[in-house]
């Protein structure tokens, strides 16, 4: 009788149990979800004793959920939320009380850490010039420096960055004294424990000999008494420059040029010439892709011809050299950090025998800056 009754009690007891369990997880239950701050775009959810699984990601203008088959006994909602659609916030657990048909929250203190809460306040850092010779400077931000800079000068230094997240982020920073040259990228990064910024220099780099070599094609007109021998003279020329100060403003240069042209006599059949010349130039900023340099050099120009000087008819070698002076006024143009196109108007003067021969014209080019 007593073992009848003990197994009457048990297969009531588990029957009771399967009904709460099918009463609990039988029913739909919806639930809306509120959105922490204004800017949130997105939330994602999934359901069950654990949040290991797959996650249903919604935008935030249908906060509603339908949850299906879900045991209120065991099974909890997790829920994130978005900014970005990148970073997502700690993760708010949700439970269901069937006795008051209510949801009940809680935000696990133990992920707080993954919520980015330097991205939802601003940062604000200043820049400080590592010279008094700085005149702009330029940043981005991010986990490397391939986008967009944007520039600033430097009487305001202060940045404030919008969303910048400290764990994956960092602040690149290059400056600039002529507008047209940049200092290597310093980085920053921030750190949120400490509310400090910390610096990395660029790595320090040997300085080249060379600043710049630039490739050239000209064209001379002469002038005066240089019209009775010269029609006119196309040419090409490499040159080399050398920064003469740490601004990079004082140029010196060595050049290296050829020139042709038809001849107006009739003992020289073409003028050709090797010029070879020195000099120095300033660099003057006009903006901060622009900027004009005045040159002037000094040199020796190597005519070459076959020429028919005893008028016996027949043209024989020649060579002979003259001094030159070149002047020039370069108007260059960045076309990025590396590259300038420049245009100049050019005058060419070479001393023979107490004459003066003059030459007028323009150059233009391509600069290669190291």
């Amino acid at each position: 009788m007593v073992s009848r009754l003990r197994k009457s009690v048990c297969i009531g007891f588990l029957f009771f149990v399967s009904a709460v369990y099918v009463f609990a997880s039988g029913n739909p239950l919806s639930i809306l979800i509120k959105p922490t701050s204004e800017t949130v775009k997105a939330f994602r959810y999934l359901s069950g004793p654990t949040s290991d699984g797959l996650w249903t990601e919604v935008d935030i203008s249908s906060p509603s959920i339908v949850l299906e088959g879900f045991d209120s006994i065991h099974d909890a909602l997790y829920v994130q939320q978005t900014e970005d659609f990148v970073t997502w916030s700690g993760t708010y657990t949700y439970r269901y009380d069937s006795t008051k048909k209510a949801w009940n929250v809680l935000l696990e203190e133990n992920k707080r850490a993954l919520i980015p809460e330097h991205t939802k306040n601003p940062l604000n850092i200043l820049i400080k010039p590592t010279s008094e010779t700085v005149k702009a400077f330029r940043y981005q931000s991010g986990q490397n420096s391939d986008g967009l800079w944007t520039q600033a000068d430097i009487s305001s230094p202060s940045i404030v960055l919008e969303g910048f997240d400290s764990i994956n982020d960092a602040l690149y920073v290059q400056q600039s004294e002529d507008l047209a040259t940049w200092s290597d990228s310093y980085l920053y990064t921030y750190n949120p424990t400490q509310n400090t910024w910390g610096v990395s220099l660029p790595a320090t780099k040997k300085t080249s000999f060379v600043d710049s070599l630039e490739v050239k094609l000209y064209g001379l007109y002469p002038y005066g008494k240089s019209a009775t021998y010269y029609s006119y003279v196309l040419g090409a020329g490499l040159k080399m420059n050398v920064a003469l100060d740490t601004e990079k403003k004082l140029i010196g240069y060595g050049e290296a040029t050829y020139s042709r042209g038809p001849s107006e006599t009739d003992w020289v059949d073409s003028m050709q010439a090797i010029g070879l010349s020195v000099g120095m130039g300033y660099k003057i900023s006009l903006g901060s892709k622009m900027q004009v340099t005045p040159e002037l050099g000094y040199g020796v120009l190597f005519h070459i011809f076959d020429a028919d000087f005893d008028e016996d008819g027949e043209n024989k070698f020649e060579v002979f050299a003259d001094q030159q002076v070149r002047l020039s006024l370069n108007l260059c143009f960045a076309l990025g950090d590396k590259y300038e196109l420049f245009f100049a108007p050019l005058g060419v003067l070479f001393f023979e025998d107490g004459d003066i021969g003059t030459m007028f014209g323009c150059q233009s080019g391509l600069r290669f800056n190291f």
